[in-house]
């Protein structure tokens, strides 16, 4: 190979490269844009007070754009990456997600923490979040302790005591870390604090995954 040759296909190599991850940058934009827009949208519905005809018209309206996309067919499903804390469509802090509560855990000395606030499309009894919403911040954040601390694995167990009502649209903050490990199991612990107050405290029972576990339920192509 000549180095006009090769400087040539190298210069190729590195322009498709680029395209190709300008391309996924714009895609996954939009798909981030689309995903904060629909949520934005059922936040506005379960709160607006608005006349049937206009209720009506915007039926037609979201109608009209899901046809236009379910005409499309689906997108290829994405690849496994246990080193990824969150997806773009993960149902907890996806960002592309038109429906997840928008959290962002960082890793700490103890495990894992972040600070989120809960809107009314989650709402449960009058002005507090569901407790259902509650256990899925709290084992979300376990995965994301087991994650940090090094270990794939899947919860077996999940215990929660509600020790107070949590109110909507409060900022919640949520905690979990890494007690233990004994063989394959690992036992963490998390709470949901609000206004320095613990509201759920919750336990968790993980089972750490190998290969042969990942392709049993995931599927052996993926990985």
């Amino acid at each position: 190979m000549t180095e006009a040759t090769a400087s040539h296909e190298s210069t190729a190599s590195h322009q498709s490269t680029a395209s190709h991850q300008n391309t996924a940058s714009r895609s996954d934009t939009a798909r981030e844009r689309l995903g904060a827009e629909l949520r934005e949208l059922l936040d506005v519905v379960v709160r607006a007070d608005a006349p049937d005809e206009l209720l009506a018209e915007a039926a037609l309206q979201v109608g009209g754009l899901r046809s236009r996309l379910a005409a499309l067919g689906q997108a290829p499903e994405q690849m496994l990456d246990f080193s990824a804390i969150r997806r773009d469509m993960s149902l907890v802090g996806g960002h592309a997600h038109p429906v997840g509560p928008q959290i962002d855990f960082v890793a700490t000395d103890h495990g894992s923490l972040c600070t989120t606030t809960i809107g009314p499309v989650f709402e449960g009894g009058p002005g507090l979040v569901h407790g259902g919403i509650l256990a899925l911040l709290l084992d979300h954040a376990m995965g994301h302790a087991a994650v940090t601390a090094g270990y794939a694995a899947m919860t077996t167990e999940l215990t929660l005591r509600f020790r107070r009502p949590t109110r909507l649209e409060r900022p919640l903050q949520v905690t979990a870390r890494l007690d233990r490990k004994a063989g394959r199991m690992l036992y963490l612990s998390g709470e949901i604090a609000v206004d320095g107050a613990t509201s759920v405290a919750a336990s968790g029972v993980f089972v750490t995954l190998t290969g042969a576990n990942v392709a049993s339920i995931f599927g052996a192509d993926r990985g």
